[in-house]
């Protein structure tokens, strides 16, 4: 695996490969066994120095009870191999040279699931922005069997900038909420989130660990790396990226104004995320940075506004103007459509079925008139919300409701043709404005005779005879 930097408080981090001995020294020891064992494997170890210098791993060993102590070493002598600060601890037998100059080569040349300690957990789960750690118990055949299946996955865990672990202590297990082993916890920020799907599916813990919502955290910006984002890019319809270095003075209040607007910003169904790596902002075409580049399928829009205006941001995030796609129905969720709604005199909203023929079929022949509906002034947009289409009276998708200034009408006709629901839609769009006369009209009656009403009532009360007089003189 190609471990980072992420443990920054390891002092042997290195750019080549370190490993470490522990050994108690003499006046810690117990007895002379102890000692004599330590010794003993010291002079094992020795047999294998060279070979562990032809493959690039420089072999030390130290005393020194309070770096053990910093790696969380409980049980002397120990075994420790380190790679970019990120280290892993031997479980065989020391003894046996040959075994651990296998588990060093295969460590140094080979992707493996370091096994760590708890104080080596504690400090990755503070410096790590993404971790996964799997907790097992020894002698556990179910958990070797599933330790081997997620060594499938370690590689790609490792690309999405996702760091996997091991370890073997119940009492910190408890302090998670675990109680069966295995069990794996997902640290995103330091928050952790317990899996309780199949862990025996490699695929599905996987795919568990990827997925957006998982990795989300609430009023906070993610942070991803290129692959990450190149699957965002495919995969999400609406995607804000702040794109930074980490020698920007005032990237930290922009990203402080920036996280205000984090969950509005999801509740429009827009994901937004940060990557400081000047090449994915290059790739890009942004060679100026910070920014923040808006993307609508792909396609890229940049900011040009103070950053630090975290409601001027949402604005234009969420305006006609940046989520509108020519020739094409834009999808929309409950927010947007209520903003749409709040907005925009005249609204068609395609509601539709995911995954269904029919829908898909519509929604194709519906996106030949999206553009003579923008002549009509009318705002046409997709969803896929059955629950929420119900609150308008459609009880059968797919549907078509036209909305003018909230007020909905359902499309009875044939769905198939979209001449009849362009025509359909200018006449209910056109008939407003005749509607509006005759109801001002007949307002304006229903006034009059109002008016006239009163007026006879006001009469009667003070003078009846004068008003029949009156009136048989009009006779």
């Amino acid at each position: 695996m190609n471990k980072s930097s992420s443990c920054r408080g390891a002092t042997f981090c290195t750019t080549k490969i370190l490993k470490i001995l522990h050994k108690l020294p003499e006046r810690m020891k117990p007895n002379n066994e102890e000692c004599e064992q330590c010794v003993k494997i010291l002079e094992e170890l020795e047999n294998i120095d060279d070979d562990c210098e032809r493959h690039g791993i420089k072999f030390v060993k130290t005393q020194d009870l309070k770096i053990a102590d910093k790696f969380g070493a409980s049980n002397y002598p120990v075994l420790m191999y380190f790679e970019n600060g990120i280290g892993g601890v031997f479980e065989g037998d020391l003894e046996e040279e040959e075994e651990v100059l296998q588990w060093l080569i295969q460590q140094r040349t080979e992707d493996r699931i370091e096994l760590i300690t708890r104080v080596m957990l504690e400090k990755m789960v503070e410096e790590t922005q993404y971790l996964a750690v799997y907790f097992y118990k020894q002698n556990c055949n179910i958990c070797e069997q599933i330790l081997e299946e997620l060594e499938k996955i370690d590689d790609e865990c490792d690309v999405y900038g996702i760091h996997l672990v091991r370890i073997q202590d119940p009492q910190l297990a408890k302090r998670y909420g675990i109680k069966t082993f295995p069990a794996l916890v997902y640290f995103r920020n330091g928050n952790p989130l317990l899996f309780e799907g199949d862990l025996q599916n490699e695929q599905s813990v996987l795919e568990w660990l990827i997925d957006d919502d998982n990795r989300e955290l609430a009023d906070e910006i993610e942070a991803v790396n290129e692959r990450m984002l190149a699957r965002l890019l495919n995969e999400s319809p609406f995607l804000a990226v702040f794109f930074y270095d980490e020698d920007c003075p005032e990237c930290e209040e922009i990203l402080q104004a920036l996280e205000e607007i984090d969950g509005e910003a999801d509740l429009f169904g827009i994901d937004f995320v940060k990557i400081c790596s000047a090449q994915a902002a290059a790739d890009q075409g942004l060679h100026t940075l910070p920014a923040l580049m808006y993307f609508r399928k792909k396609k890229p829009m940049v900011y040009d506004g103070d950053l630090t205006q975290s409601g001027k941001v949402l604005d234009w995030l969420t305006s006609q103007d940046v989520f509108e796609i020519r020739n094409e129905i834009e999808e929309v969720n409950k927010k947007m459509l209520e903003k749409l709604l709040e907005e925009n005199e005249y609204v068609t909203v395609f509601f539709y079925e995911p995954n269904a023929e029919e829908s898909r079929i519509i929604m194709e022949k519906l996106e030949n008139i999206d553009s003579e509906t923008d002549n009509f002034d009318i705002k046409f947009v997709k969803m896929a919300d059955a629950r929420y289409a119900r609150k308008w009276g459609v009880t059968h998708l797919p549907a078509i409701v036209y909305f003018r200034k909230r007020f909905p009408s359902i499309y009875r006709g044939d769905l198939h043709s979209e001449a009849d629901v362009l025509e359909w839609l200018r006449k209910n769009r056109f008939r407003q404005p005749e509607l509006n006369l005759f109801m001002y009209a007949l307002m304006a009656i229903m006034v009059a005779f109002l008016i006239y009403t009163g007026f006879l009532l006001q009469c009667f009360k003070t003078s009846p005879t004068t008003v029949v007089v009156q009136h048989q003189k009009q006779t």
